[in-house]
This record gives structure tokens, C-alpha cells and sequence, in this order.
């Protein structure tokens, strides 16, 4: 067997690129998100207050926002199981309302730093804080990004073609998800 024929054609069992590549992916924001944790739990425990006078985060607000999120990672699954059988019109209208509630997300927390009593620069705690909300809050947005190219690209080309890019794109919004409901479990419940 040649060189030239394993490449036109003969695949080793495994796993694909695309999913090997995601998995390393998300394996280095976890190492990127667990250090904020890390930072965030060493400040909360060699600090004498914490969080400091004057902090008094809104758990409502914050609250919904999660439910917003948690939603969002129902309808991309929706997006997925739609686009698996091939209705690109049920496809298209699950991912954009995932989009939509993503950017609901972020408009709230923009809505919750404007409003919040300390800045990043006051102390330890308003740095974590921003910091790690900041850090998701980019992800959400990538998150986003990659929405809309699926969006455009099959918009462009009529056709849903292979599901495997909106299931990497699946996986990444699951995980950006997960992430959130640690950062709400630590930052806002763990008081």
C-alpha cells in the first residue's frame, strides 16, 4: 500500500480531526479557567473580607441570566438535532434564537458591570471578578461569532451540509455553559 493510497481515501479508525482538535481546544480553556478559579478561591480564603464592604452582588438578576444561558444551550442542541436530520430551516431559526439569547446574556452582564459599586482597580476582589466574568463573557462572544459564520455559510450555500461544524460549534457552547454555572456557583452563590 502506497503513501498516496491511505490519503484518497482509506481513513484509520478513531476519532475525527475536528473532534480531536476541539478536545484539545477546550481542554486548554479549562487549564485557562481553572487558573482563574485557582486565583479566585486562594483571594477568597488570604483575604481578611470577602468579598470587601460595599460588594453586594444581585442574585436576582444574575439568576436570570443563567436561566438565559442555560436555555441557549437547550436551543443549540435543538440546532444540532435539526440540522442531524436535515431541516435547514428549523437548523437556522434554533441557532439564531441561540445567538439572540447569548447576546441577551451579554447585554445583562454589560448592564450588571455598569451598574456594579467597584471597578476592576479597587481591590483583589473587583479584579477577580471582572476578570473571570470578563474572560467568560469573550467566550460567550466567540461563541457568538462562530453562530453566525454556520449562519452565513449555509445561508450562502442553501444547503446544511455535513453536521459536524455545528457539533464542534455544539461542544464549544456546552462547554462556555458549563464554565458559567462554576463561575455562578463560586462568584455569586459561594458567598
Amino acid at each position: 500500500m502506497s503513501i498516496a493510497s491511505v490519503h484518497e481515501g482509506e481513513r484509520k479508525p478513531g476519532m475525527a480531526n475536528a473532534y480531536l482538535g476541539m478536545l484539545l481546544f477546550l481542554v486548554s480553556e479549562a487549564f485557562l479557567f481553572s487558573a482563574l478559579f485557582v486565583t479566585y478561591f486562594y483571594l477568597r480564603t488570604y483575604t481578611p473580607v470577602w468579598p470587601p464592604q460595599g460588594v453586594h452582588l444581585e442574585i436576582t438578576l444574575v439568576s436570570f441570566n443563567t436561566l438565559v444561558l442555560l436555555v441557549s444551550s437547550g436551543t443549540m442542541q435543538w440546532a444540532i438535532s435539526a440540522w442531524r436530520r436535515g431541516n435547514q430551516r428549523v437548523a437556522l431559526a434554533a441557532l439564531l434564537t441561540t445567538m439572540l439569547l447569548g447576546s441577551t446574556f451579554l447585554a445583562i452582564k454589560g448592564w450588571e458591570w455598569y451598574h456594579e459599586p467597584f471597578r476592576p482597580w479597587d481591590h483583589a476582589y473587583g479584579s477577580i471578578f471582572y476578570t473571570l466574568t470578563g474572560f467568560h463573557a469573550l467566550h460567550v462572544l466567540g461563541g457568538i461569532f462562530i453562530l453566525g459564520a454556520l449562519l452565513i455559510r449555509t445561508s450562502r450555500l442553501r444547503s446544511l451540509g455535513h453536521p459536524l461544524a455545528v457539533e464542534m460549534a455544539g461542544v464549544y457552547w456546552h462547554f462556555v455553559d458549563l464554565v458559567w454555572l462554576f463561575v455562578f456557583g463560586s462568584v455569586f452563590l459561594l458567598r
